[in-house]
């Protein structure tokens, strides 16, 4: 669901920006979202699938503890600066955005 979430805001990729760095910051943010979740994954198997001696087993899954708990921290983050993006984004909308629409044209039995 996670992917899924950062595909959807992956398709913003070409829209344009009130800024550079909102549009450069708006794509890491993207990808990042859609990635985390598979390195975090990718992690998780990674030591399912290796055999530790018994000795290295309690260090290996604390490193693994730590590292998929920066991923967690990262993506909170990466969907704040996205939340933010969204809202920032507002002040710079075209003329068009401020244009009345009349309704009551639009719907054929009135």
């Amino acid at each position: 669901m996670a992917t899924i979430f950062g595909g959807v805001h992956c398709m913003a990729w070409f829209f344009t920006f009130p800024t550079e760095q909102e549009q450069m910051l708006w794509r890491i943010s993207a990808v990042a979202i859609t990635c985390t979740p598979w390195l975090c994954l990718s992690l998780y198997l990674d030591s399912l699938v290796r055999r530790f001696p018994d000795s290295l087993k309690h260090v290996m899954s604390s490193v693994y503890l730590v590292i998929c708990s920066a991923f967690v921290v990262f993506y909170i983050t990466v969907r704040a600066v996205l939340l933010v993006l969204m809202f920032t984004t507002l002040r710079n909308l075209p003329p068009d955005a401020y244009k009345a629409v009349s309704w009551v044209g639009l719907v054929p039995h009135l």
